[in-house]
């Protein structure tokens, strides 16, 4: 798969978004917490390798990516509901040089 890292996780680049096609994001998680990307890789082009996932993400585990995100008590408070999103385990990745 390739696409442009959106944001990744400010505190050390355990996971990251990146757009579907569609325009809805996507977290990409690395296999097993065992690799990270840099935390300044924001709009590069990256290639990844991994399974993708229809999943359902509980309120405990959004609350916490809030938190990892730097996102206020009030917007992490605000999650009361479960999320069914795409997301993709990551095997391997590569970094490219912006165009």
């Amino acid at each position: 798969m390739k696409a442009k890292s959106r944001k990744s996780v400010p505190k050390k680049g355990c996971w990251f978004t990146m757009d579907l096609a569609n325009g809805e994001p996507m977290r990409v998680t690395f296999k097993d917490y065992g690799f990270f990307i840099p935390t300044n890789s924001q709009g590069f082009p990256i290639i990844l390798e991994g399974v993708a996932t229809l999943t359902e993400t509980d309120v405990e585990t959004l609350k916490h990516f809030a938190e990892d995100q730097g996102k206020s008590k009030e917007e992490i408070d605000a999650i009361t509901s479960p999320k069914r999103e795409i997301t993709f385990e990551a095997t391997g990745v590569i970094i490219k040089d912006k165009a």
